[in-house]
């Protein structure tokens, strides 16, 4: 067991003493660590000056650093398998000759051109599903402005209008309601535990017959012909099925209209505080095509996602910092994407010698 010594046991006296044992700092700070800290603290560095610095071994010399550089195709399987050669090579300024036999790993064109968004967003009806089964698609339109053209064949849902439907099970249960759009409501009836279609259909094992009973009519009609078709089924001996009281208008994903989404992202100074704190809203500014406009004042550039998994990207946003701190601390995404890909020494190499040529 360690004695412990005393809290003033370290004098400059006696940090000196122990300073003299040791050739080297690491070694004093191995074998004395708390005396070495007290001479840091204190600017006693003198006690350093008998001490050799450690003299470093270049394991990779050009020759090893080309002769490793053969057993790869390309820079970005060079740096994942042999990082320390890599890095060698990129400080000593031997990567473009040592690299020169292999291929330029070309930078794929996005897939989602102008014609493949327009081929995926005929498989939807609106703009939501759209949003919420191809985000990739959709955020590239967006991007683009290519949403309103490719979009124009779907439908424009009127928040002021209902139809009434129903599910009817064999077993003479039924289920009757209103919605502003029947697809996404059974999507919500089957989906959803809560629902007392699903928890009948659950606990019968029995699928039911979904009938659209009228068109989309104004609300208040909707909310009369409700109560008419449950009285109807009622009479005809059906088992009724609603939890609640007919005449409720169901629910309104409109409720982020556009004005209200622009209140609320005024008092974002970005775009991510927006999409975090007010997630509907920004939703609906994205599927309605709003975003651009209502975040105009925000101080960022949206990136879409998968932005940064581009090599150019990556590189002309490093070109903009003065170090790769600066590059890791001002585009984290841009900075993580370039480790993640084995980008990161060819990177830094070119940030480098553009500051050289500063």
């Amino acid at each position: 067991m360690k004695k412990v010594k005393p809290a003033n046991y370290w004098t400059k006296e006696k940090c000196e003493e122990v300073s003299l044992k040791c050739e080297t700092r690491t070694e004093f700070s191995k074998k004395y660590p708390r005396a070495y800290q007290i001479c840091l603290k204190n600017g006693w560095k003198d006690f350093f000056i008998h001490m050799h610095k450690r003299k470093f071994t270049l394991k990779w010399t050009k020759d090893k650093c080309k002769e490793e550089a053969l057993k790869y195709d390309n820079r970005s399987e060079y740096s994942k398998s042999s990082g320390s050669s890599f890095q060698s090579a990129c400080k000593n300024g031997w990567l473009e000759e040592i690299c020169s036999h292999m291929k330029i790993k070309l930078i794929k064109k996005s897939f989602w051109t102008f014609e493949n968004c327009k081929k995926n967003s005929l498989k939807y009806e609106s703009r939501m599903s759209f949003h919420d089964k191809s985000r990739n698609a959709f955020d590239i339109a967006s991007k683009n402005g290519w949403l309103d053209e490719i979009c124009s064949h779907m439908k424009t849902l009127n928040d002021k209008k209902r139809c009434i439907y129903a599910y009817e099970f064999n077993d003479n249960c039924v289920y009757v309601g209103l919605t502003y759009n029947l697809n996404n409501r059974n999507n919500q009836h089957n989906n959803t535990k809560k629902s007392q279609v699903n928890k009948h259909a659950n606990k019968t094992k029995l699928t039911p017959t979904l009938k659209q009973l009228t068109e989309y009519i104004d609300i208040n009609d909707a909310k009369i012909k409700e109560g008419e078709y449950v009285k109807k089924y009622k009479n005809d001996g059906w088992v009724i099925l609603n939890g609640a009281k007919t005449g409720s208008i169901g629910s309104n994903i409109v409720f982020w209209t556009k004005e209200k989404c622009q209140d609320v992202a005024l008092k974002c100074k970005t775009r991510s505080e927006f999409y975090k704190k007010y997630s509907g809203a920004s939703k609906s500014s994205l599927v309605n095509g709003w975003i651009n406009e209502i975040c105009s004042h925000m101080n960022e550039i949206y990136k879409p996602r998968g932005y940064w998994n581009n090599y150019n990207n990556c590189l002309e946003e490093a070109k903009k910092q003065e170090t790769s701190t600066k590059f890791r601390k001002n585009s984290s995404g841009a900075f993580s994407s370039s480790l993640k890909n084995g980008w990161k020494y060819e990177i830094w190499e070119i940030m480098n010698w553009n500051k050289q040529k500063k």
